[in-house]
C-alpha cells in the first residue's frame, strides 16, 4: 500500500528536522551515534492519555528492559542496546515529558509508582510481553525493583547499575552540613527535569519486598567526582558530596546485593555514574551472564 501523499510530506519533514538535530548532538558529544540510531528506531506508543516513546531492537526471548536514570531520557543505553540486540530483543523508553515521551497533563510531582505504571502500560500497549530482565540505572533502580515486586512472574533477572538505595536521601542529609544539603536538595530535590518526588519515591520503595532468588547483578561504579560546573553548584559543595558519596557507595549497593539470595556484585573499576556510558563492557557483560 503506498503512503498517502497528505501524510508523506509532514513525515518527511519530521524526519529531516531530526536528522539535523541528530546530527548537531553527535557532532557536539551529547549524544552518542548508537544513540542518534535508538531514536530514529524507535516509536511513540499510545498508552492511553499519551504517547511514550519506546526503542526496540533485535528478537528473541526474554527482553531486556532498560530503564534510564533521572533527567535523561535513556539514550546513554546506546552502547549497551546495539551490543545485546544481537543476544536478544532489547528495549529502552523515555519516562514522561523526556526525550520524545509526551508530559503529562497534571503538572504537579510525581513518583516512582507512577513511572512503574507507565512502565506497565507501555509494555503492554507496544507488544512487549514477558519475561523480562530488567536493567536500572541511578533512580531507574527505583523503578525496576518496584516493577518486579509488582509483576513477579513477568521479571527473570535483574541488573542494577549504581542506582539509588531508598536511605541515600536521608543519610545524605545527616551527613551533608547544613548549608550544603540545603544547596544539593535545591538541585536535587523535587525541583528535578522530570518533578519526581524523592522523598516519596524512597518511602514507595522502602514498602516493596526483596527479591527473594531472582538472579541479580549490582554494578558499583568507581569513586565518582562531581562536576561542579555542570551541575550548577559550587565547588565546595561538590568536594562534599563525593567525600559523602564515596565513603556510603560501598554500603548501599551491598546492601542492594543482599535483595537477593542469588546476587553478584561487580566493581566496574574506572568508571563514573554512567557505568553504562563509560564502561558499557561491564553491563553488557552482566546482562549476558542473566541470559546464560
Amino acid at each position: 500500500m503506498t503512503e498517502d501523499r497528505a501524510t508523506a510530506k509532514p513525515k518527511r519533514k519530521k524526519w529531516i528536522i531530526l536528522g539535523i538535530v541528530g546530527a548537531l548532538l553527535v557532532g557536539y558529544g551529547i549524544l552518542t551515534a548508537p544513540g542518534w540510531m535508538l531514536l530514529l528506531s524507535g516509536d511513540r506508543v499510545d498508552i492511553g492519555d499519551r504517547r511514550m516513546f519506546i526503542s526496540c531492537q533485535g528478537t528473541g526471548t526474554p527482553t531486556v528492559i532498560l530503564e534510564h536514570g533521572l533527567g535523561t531520557s535513556g539514550t546513554d543505553w546506546g552502547l549497551v542496546q546495539d551490543a545485546i540486540a544481537s543476544d536478544t530483543r532489547v528495549c529502552f523508553y523515555s519516562r514522561a515529558g523526556m526525550g520524545f515521551s509526551d508530559p503529562t497533563a497534571s503538572q504537579g510531582l510525581r513518583t516512582a509508582q507512577d513511572a512503574v505504571d507507565d512502565l506497565a502500560s507501555l509494555l503492554v500497549a507496544a507488544n512487549v510481553s514477558p519475561p523480562y530482565i530488567m536493567v536500572g540505572h541511578s533512580f531507574g533502580g527505583f523503578v525496576v525493583r518496584m516493577f518486579a515486586d509488582q509483576h513477579p512472574d513477568g521479571v527473570e533477572g535483574m541488573v542494577l547499575v549504581d542506582t539509588s538505595h531508598e536511605d541515600q536521601f536521608r543519610l545524605f542529609e545527616e551527613r551533608l552540613s547544613p548549608e550544603t544539603w540545603a544547596e544539593v536538595w535545591q538541585f536535587f530535590g523535587t525541583d528535578n527535569p522530570e518533578r519526581m518526588d524523592l522523598p516519596a519515591s524512597s518511602a514507595e520503595m522502602a514498602a516493596a519486598g526483596d527479591l527473594g532468588d531472582l538472579p541479580l547483578v549490582v554494578i558499583q561504579a568507581d569513586e565518582q567526582v562531581t562536576d561542579a560546573a555542570a551541575d550548577g553548584i559550587s565547588q565546595a559543595v561538590a568536594d562534599e558530596v563525593d567525600m559523602v558519596n564515596n565513603a556510603l557507595a560501598p554500603v548501599l549497593q551491598a546492601e542492594l546485593a543482599n535483595l537477593s539470595t542469588n546476587s553478584t556484585l561487580i566493581f566496574a573499576e574506572g568508571s563514573g555514574h554512567f557505568v553504562h556510558v563509560d564502561r558499557p563492557e561491564v553491563v553488557i557483560e552482566a546482562i549476558r551472564s542473566l541470559l546464560n
